[in-house]
This record gives structure tokens, sequence and C-alpha cells, in this order.
């Protein structure tokens, strides 16, 4: 009878310690979450807003993430490029992350395709100064920007590292 009074409280204190561990994970991702947001008004205080993100869940449990970002504009190929290579371990997880910078915040919008497709219609592509695509799983991170716009720039392609 005493054994099974000893295992019964090993048992019970076993459960409450895994309760307490969770949310104390639980907190601690909450604490991350604001770190995060703190972290990217902080950057963007050379004319980079972010307007919103949508993220699509994949068919192997994975994730991508589509962030959409208004510019001002006078930014410059470099300003975009620092300005990811800081935010570049912010979006460390998922699949791919797309962050997608508009010259308008009104013409903002997640594209008609899936999050890995891109922008198809001209409107859109006269809107949109750049396009930063990071791969987690295989480690390409390319800043795609143009002078004018997507629709009437050629490329310039940056690797961020």
């Amino acid at each position: 009878m005493n054994r099974a009074i000893h295992f019964l409280v090993c048992f019970m204190a076993t459960i409450i310690l895994s309760c307490c561990q969770k949310s104390i994970d639980s907190k601690n991702q909450i604490n991350n979450s604001n770190t995060l947001t703190k972290n990217l008004t902080m950057k963007t205080n050379i004319g980079i807003s972010k307007i919103d993100t949508k993220k699509e869940i994949r068919s192997d449990g994975n994730f991508n993430q589509i962030t959409l970002f208004k510019v001002d504009d006078t930014i410059n190929l470099e300003e975009l490029k620092n300005y990811c290579s800081e935010v570049k371990p912010d979006y460390q997880h998922g699949y791919f992350q797309i962050l997608v910078f508009f010259k308008k915040a009104d013409a903002a919008r997640f594209p008609d395709n899936p999050v890995t497709g891109m922008y198809l219609e001209d409107e859109d592509l006269k809107n949109i100064k750049a396009t930063y695509t990071i791969n987690n799983i295989n480690g390409y991170s390319k800043l795609d920007y143009y002078e004018k716009n997507s629709l009437e720039s050629l490329t310039q392609s940056i690797e961020i590292n």
C-alpha cells in the first residue's frame, strides 16, 4: 500500500512539473514574440513599415510565410540590403519567408497564387520595390531590388548572408 501511494505521489509530481514547464515555455514564446515586435519596430526607422503577414501550412508540416511592407520613396538598394541583413534572424523559422516591399501601402496585397508563387498582375508589379526571399532549408537568401518597380526595371539581385 505504501508503494502505491509513493508511486501516485511521484506520478502526480511529474504531471505538475510537466504542466509548469509548458507554462514557462508558453511565457517564453510570448516574451520572444514581444522582443521580435520591438526589434522590427526599431529596425523600421529607415522608412520601412510592416503591413501584414500571411502563413501557409505546407503538407510536410512546415510553413511558408509572406510579409508585406511599405517603403518610403527615398529608400535605396543599400538601405534595403542592410535592413534585410538585420531582420534575417527574425525570419529563421518555416520553409520559405518572403518579404515584399511595396511603394504604396494601399497597393500592398497578397498574391493570388500560393505563398511560394509570386505576383503576376501588372498593377501589383508596378508597386513592388523589392522582394526578399529566404529558404530556411537550403540557406538561399536573396534580395531582388528594382530601381523603379518590378514591372519596368531590371532586377538587381543581392545575396544576403
